[in-house]
């Protein structure tokens, strides 16, 4: 087990495959693990070594969390610098202009010359390649309050050239942010749900709201965030009276920019099977019929 932070070239070239184990920011760990693809159906968070090639035709290895390739802030890609570092394409708050010129001074180059970026995952996920291009360097700030940002087109590829099972989405699907129902590409759809939560970390006790469920867990608006890693214990008050207890790892928060922006929460991944949730996203997917 080692810090994200210190992940570098060589490890990634030991083992391409890593979990994450909890934490976040330099807190953060992951372990490496003996895998050759992944799955969107894994109940385990992994990052894969990716490829990077910048404009400037330069490749540079790093990896990215390919298992949900809806948007960069799920991705989060990140080059590793040779000789330690990292660099950087999705910031959770704003980024900061002395730490992009950081960033690119530790690969010796200017925006020009670094962007767009193209980049390919060299693990499969479910049976396909993620891949696709970077516009620029964003933030929770840019997804939360910024108009869409327009997309670079793909150029067309022929048919010859390109592998039936490989899906090339671009890296900056905005709107999939804010629930604009058909734009949502996601594959396992989360389904809007307004339903209050009681949850406890240890002496850590908190109540919030569940904005949105998935078959893998679900994001909770709440000014209380649990930390990432330790096992979290929900529950969920179901309209009719009924409770359902759930247990999950929080794996990604959201602090609001503004007051006006949006609520602040977390993301929560479920650590086991439940009949309850089960019945609970199929009622829910009838309600949507």
């Amino acid at each position: 087990m080692k810090p994200l932070a210190d992940l570098s070239a060589e490890d990634l070239a030991a083992s391409p495959v890593w979990r994450y184990e909890g934490g976040s920011g330099t807190e953060a760990m992951v372990v490496p693990v003996k895998r050759r693809s992944l799955s969107q159906s894994d109940d385990e968070i992994f990052l894969a070594a990716t490829e990077f090639d910048l404009c400037d035709s330069t490749r540079h290895l790093g990896f990215c969390f390919p298992a949900d390739d809806s948007g960069i802030d799920y991705l989060q890609p990140v080059i590793v610098v040779p000789g330690g570092g990292h660099v950087s394409f999705w910031f959770d708050g704003p980024a900061r202009p002395e730490e992009l010129r950081r960033q690119w001074s530790s690969l010796g180059k200017g925006p020009r010359d670094i962007f767009p970026v193209a980049f390919r995952c060299l693990v499969p996920v479910d049976g396909r390649t993620v891949k696709g291009r970077i516009a620029g360097v964003e933030s929770s700030e840019d997804l939360l309050s910024g108009p869409p940002a327009p997309t670079i087109p793909e150029e067309p590829v022929p048919a010859s050239e390109t592998d039936a099972q490989d899906r090339i989405p671009t890296a900056r699907p905005v709107q999939a942010r804010r629930d604009t129902g058909a734009i949502d590409k996601r594959t396992t759809r989360r389904r809007k749900a307004e339903m209050t939560v009681e949850f406890s970390q240890g002496a850590f006790r908190g109540t919030g709201v569940v904005g949105n469920v998935s078959p893998r867990g679900m994001f909770v608006r709440s000014a209380n965030i649990p930390g990432a890693g330790p096992m979290l214990r929900l529950k969920v008050n179901l309209p009719e009276g009924r409770t359902l207890v759930l247990s999950g790892r929080v794996v990604r928060s959201v602090t609001p920019i503004s007051p006006a922006a949006a609520a602040s929460g977390f993301g929560l991944r479920l650590v086991e099977d439940s009949a309850d949730y089960e019945e609970l996203l199929s009622r829910m997917r009838g309600k949507r019929k």
